[in-house]
């Protein structure tokens, strides 16, 4: 498992999968870590975006008016996303491994899911 003494302090651990019983004896655990200080800097504008869109939604404004929150939105999200975010194996010393990609692996269907 992973050990969070090992993980830098900016680096939260969202969820954690292990491999089921009788799998691979050469498959590791898989957990989704998200950069904590880029995901609140990213909230910020997501949710500002969404009060400026239920605000102008409300007041009728034109639809090409509407793109502008939607644009704060989503680059919001993405860099809440970005960073060191993203699927990572955990090595048998109990700290990050390999990088697996901000997608969900393929190989966790094959994985139970635990608490972290």
């Amino acid at each position: 498992m992973l050990d969070k003494s090992k993980l830098p302090a900016n680096l939260w651990v969202r969820m954690t999968w292990t491999p089921q019983e009788g799998s691979e004896p050469d498959e590791r655990p898989i957990v989704l870590v998200t950069d904590r200080r880029r995901w609140t800097v990213g909230l910020i504008p997501a949710v500002l975006g969404i009060l400026l869109l239920s605000a102008l939604f409300l007041v009728h404004a034109p639809a090409v008016v509407l793109v502008l929150p939607l644009v704060v939105i989503v680059a919001g999200a993405r860099y809440g996303g970005g960073g060191q975010s993203g699927y990572y194996e955990v090595r048998e010393d109990g700290s990050l491994g390999d990088f697996l990609g901000r997608r969900i692996p393929p190989v966790l269907r094959d994985m139970r899911r635990v608490k972290s």
